[in-house]
């Protein structure tokens, strides 16, 4: 598992590559290339971005846990729609009026 200080470089790295990658698009449009090519670059620079947002996830989830007294943020508790229900049902009344 990568520390904290090679994710930096991972994050510099892929961000190098994105900015190569999106120039060449950029050329590649610019010089005429045909529909294929343009499509095959749009593809490999938005799986790359995708990437670079994987690495700066795991970057930031390594930095959280490296600080001190680092607490998780809390999570709100699941409700499944039969608590949901039964709290609407007790806030509201019954949900079926009767009538005489």
């Amino acid at each position: 598992m990568p520390d904290l200080a090679e994710m930096e470089l991972y994050c510099v790295e892929a961000r190098g590559l994105i900015a190569r990658a999106e120039a060449a698009v950029l050329a590649m449009n610019a010089n005429g290339a045909c529909q294929g090519h343009r499509l095959m670059a749009a593809q490999g620079l938005t799986a790359m971005k995708h990437l670079n947002r994987i690495i700066e996830l795991h970057h930031n989830r390594l930095a959280f846990a490296a600080l001190p007294n680092a607490a998780s943020p809390p999570v709100a508790p699941r409700r499944n729609w039969l608590s949901a229900l039964r709290q609407r049902l007790a806030i509201s009344g019954p949900a079926l009026e009767t009538r005489a």
